[in-house]
């Protein structure tokens, strides 16, 4: 899995492509495995908003699916625990933190609202006392736009082998019918 440093360029908005493989990287299981293409389509199929097969979610996900409608986004977005807003294109929209916190908290969209007509310095101030109440509470100053994955999901798991070429799953397919 393409890791989210080497899809993201300082300036360049993010893919939806590349945001979608940041969704999948922090939603593993326990077991280091992504959702699938199926897995995301079955969860669509859950949620009041657009049933989207698995094959318009691998077309997502692979990058060849580049204008999918709002109905869509907003199935798949819901399918992988993320905003909507996050899978819309331009880097006002790839703060994948930001947008969580201000869909799940609404005391963060009255700060914002709060923040309108202000000058630059009064928000700057705010922000300076945010990062202070951070510091006090043992919390990074900094916070990234896209959090890290839980523990351990980057690391190599453990199991059978990717096979690379159709000669050694054929030997595989043969072993398996002969009970070896």
């Amino acid at each position: 899995m393409t890791d989210m440093a080497d899809t993201h360029d300082a300036g360049r908005p993010l893919s939806l492509h590349a945001k979608l493989l940041a969704l999948l990287r922090l939603r593993r299981d326990p077991d280091g495995f992504t959702p699938s293409a199926r897995d995301i389509a079955d969860t669509t199929r859950r949620e009041p908003t657009a049933t989207i097969s698995h094959g318009q979610v691998t077309s997502l996900i692979n990058g060849s699916s580049r204008n999918p409608t709002a109905s869509t986004i907003e199935a798949v977005a819901n399918a992988l625990g993320a905003p909507a807003a996050f899978l819309l294109p331009g880097a006002e929209w790839d703060d994948l933190t930001a947008l969580s916190a201000f869909v799940s908290r609404p005391e963060v969209r009255e700060i914002l609202r709060l923040t309108q007509d202000l000058d630059a310095q009064d928000i700057l101030e705010i922000r300076s006392r945010l990062q202070e109440i951070r510091r006090r509470k043992g919390l990074p100053e900094d916070v990234p736009t896209i959090p890290p994955p839980p523990p351990g999901v980057d690391q190599p798991r453990e199991g059978r082998p990717r096979r690379r070429s159709m000669h050694e799953a054929a030997e595989r397919a043969a072993d398996y019918l002969e009970g070896r």
